[in-house]
């Protein structure tokens, strides 16, 4: 560990030129624009990323931001489309640094947030990134959006969408094969984007929950009653929630979307019993089936875009880990349960057996980061188990 603007958990730090100062302006003068106060800025005293800036708000709440901001540009590039914003993973020599381990800080008391940024300091744009999914910076990697997307951030001031990012292009991409979320907002912006980002870490939200709660931030704030509006159960449920499941540093992935995964096994005719396994690396619940039969099903979030033709689709691979590590292998599970609030904002899930899911491209023992939510899928565990064929 380091030590960053008196902030000891800071993993790693990367030399920085002084060039970096308009991102970094940009940032604190949305701050200031957005009614809130600049109280301390690591960057340019200490010329390094991340950078640490300390803030308070018109009403005398104070944040802490551990920033990696990386600069968006629009230029004309052969062979890309001319509508792309393209921002690159870049601190220092990327040739040196891809093949050395490069993890993002957490602070472990849960005081200060952790915020990826692409900043396009020309147009007045700042697109967050998800600390979750980037939690190992993979280095010389490029991310993109597009015209539509900026357009929407100037006119609306908050825009939030997915991407899907398929083709990684090194080994190290491999990592980033799935869904992010994006979440663009202009500079006065910045600590509603703040707030949002401390609740969607310390929740460890999936991508599609991600993205449901960064669009209730549109309106600049989320109060208790939209957040139990958002989840389905009420502030008691959410925080017993919390205590339960979230440890430091460590994304209790979906936890929502499993409590309502449990209630429906309690009720569920084919279950005689059931448990949540809140164990790194295992399914999230086993059950046990009034035939004597005992499985596992691991409970995933639908992802809030589609496909064209309207079906859904759900990211299968762990938050965590990297290349291989992130696919599950077939038998790390029996039944996936996708919740599909994102896309039709009820708290329903579609099954499948791990076995008929689609295998990853790379490796037929691996399942496939992305699966399409077709007309394959069950309504209910009940039916999937009345059908082997599914």
């Amino acid at each position: 560990m380091t030590s960053l603007g008196g902030r000891e958990y800071v993993p790693k730090l990367y030399r920085v030129q002084r060039a970096r100062g308009s991102m970094v302006d940009i940032l604190l003068d949305g701050i200031e624009a957005g009614g809130g106060r600049v109280v301390s800025c690591s960057f340019p005293d200490e010329l390094v990323a991340p950078m640490f800036i300390g803030a308070e708000d018109s009403d005398g709440h104070r944040y802490g931001l551990l920033t990696y901001p990386f600069r968006t540009t629009k230029r004309r590039i052969t062979n890309r489309p001319e509508s792309e914003h393209r921002f690159q993973v870049k601190y220092g020599d990327p040739t040196r640094v891809r093949n050395e381990p490069n993890p993002l800080g957490h602070d472990p008391a849960g005081v200060d947030v952790t915020v990826v940024l692409a900043v396009d300091d020309e147009r007045g744009v700042i697109v967050g990134l998800d600390p979750l999914v980037y939690e190992e910076l993979p280095m010389g990697i490029s991310g993109y959006y597009r015209d539509e997307h900026a357009d929407a951030v100037a006119e609306h001031g908050w825009w939030v969408w997915a991407k899907e990012k398929s083709k990684p292009r090194t080994a190290q991409g491999e990592a980033w094969e799935g869904i992010e979320s994006m979440v663009g907002f202009k500079p006065d912006r910045l600590l509603d984007y703040a707030r949002f980002e401390a609740l969607s870490t310390s929740l460890g939200l999936e991508t599609g929950l991600r993205l449901k709660l960064a669009e209730q931030f549109a309106s600049a704030s989320v109060d208790r009653h939209a957040l139990e509006r958002l989840f389905g159960i009420d502030a008691a449920t959410i925080l017993d929630i919390v205590e339960a499941n979230f440890r430091l540093g460590v994304a209790v992935r979906g936890s929502v979307a499993e409590h309502h995964l449990g209630r429906l096994l309690a009720s569920d005719p084919t279950v005689a019993r059931y448990e949540a396994i809140d164990k790194d690396g295992q399914p999230d619940f086993r059950i046990w089936l009034h035939d004597g039969r005992e499985l596992t099903i691991e409970c995933k979030n639908a992802l809030r875009s589609t496909y064209r033709d309207g079906d859904a689709k759900v990211e299968t691979q762990k938050t965590r880990d990297s290349g291989a590590g992130r696919k599950y292998l077939f038998d790390a599970f029996d039944i996936v349960a996708a919740c599909m609030f994102s896309v039709s904002g009820r708290w329903t899930f579609r099954f499948k057996k791990a076995t008929a899911l689609a295998a990853w491209k790379k490796d037929a023992s691996r399942i496939g980061a992305i699966q399409r939510i077709d007309d394959t899928w069950s309504f209910t565990l009940q039916d999937l188990l009345l059908h082997p064929e599914r």
